[in-house]
């Protein structure tokens, strides 16, 4: 869950909440990240260096200039396309906003009842379109409890996505490089229980394991037919159901993520 390409995000609410929410679930994840409170304030930082900006994420109800200022802004002076927009919004948008803001440029729309393995996925898709390095398959975001046993020991945590490759194990327990696990967890819908082995590829700072996203990327060494076969379905169902929700929010078919 943490990234190694750390990107610069311009993070654009009015409320002080949101921008603590979203700015924390984004500093973790190891990008960095600059504020707005209002449009003006936007268009500022445009202004200074839009070349420094890797997203925009753009909340749509703002005083002073609001989101659709900002954009018709960018569209005038030439700024449209030069990075994706996120636009957030605290409801439901009728269709003929959704068209307005396509037709502004903007590159995809969330609500605010966001969960943190949501956002990341829609703000990874963004800033990492075409990245499909070392993945045999995307990863899913996803929240379900797992048994871990390292030697003779068994601890709890949490998956925070998935793959049919591997997973993001978040704990407390400090993992090193290298060790060897057992994994044991049930996926949402599911009764039947999943056992893997894996190793782990890489953990975060033992300071990160008490944060949202401290924990290690585990690589399955061994899982059975059944099981790997349980994986897939439940990825390709989560891609679809994804690529689903955001066809209905921005109104339009997106790329297959196959």
């Amino acid at each position: 869950m943490i990234t190694t390409n750390s990107k610069n995000i311009l993070l654009a609410d009015d409320s002080v909440f949101f921008r603590t929410k979203l700015s924390a679930i984004l500093l973790e994840a190891g990008h960095r990240v600059k504020f707005a409170s209002d449009g003006r304030d936007v268009i500022r930082e445009i202004q200074i260096d839009s070349y420094g900006t890797d997203l925009l994420i753009l909340d749509l109800q703002m005083p002073n200039i609001d989101g659709f200022g900002v954009l018709e802004w960018m569209e005038r002076n030439g700024y449209k396309g030069r990075f994706p927009v996120l636009v957030i919004t605290g409801v439901y948008e009728p269709s003929g906003v959704v068209r307005r803001l396509k037709q502004l440029g903007a590159s995809g729309l969330m609500t605010k009842g966001f969960t943190p393995e949501q956002v990341l996925y829609r703000v990874n898709r963004l800033l990492f379109p075409h990245d499909d390095t070392e993945r045999e398959n995307d990863r899913v975001p996803v929240s379900v409890a797992v048994d871990f046993t390292v030697g003779e020991n068994t601890y709890t945590g949490f998956l925070l996505n998935l793959s049919p490759t591997g997973l993001f194990l978040h704990t407390r327990k400090e993992l090193l490089p290298g060790t060897t696990l057992t994994l044991k967890f049930l996926l949402p819908d599911s009764e039947k229980v999943i056992t893997a082995k894996g190793v782990v590829r890489w953990s975060t700072s033992p300071d990160a394991s008490h944060t949202l996203f401290g924990g290690s990327g585990i690589m399955f060494t061994s899982v059975s037919d059944e099981d790997k076969a349980l994986i897939r379905e439940f990825v390709a169902k989560e891609l679809e159901r994804l690529r689903v929700g955001e066809e209905e929010e921005m109104g339009q078919p997106l790329p297959s993520m196959k």
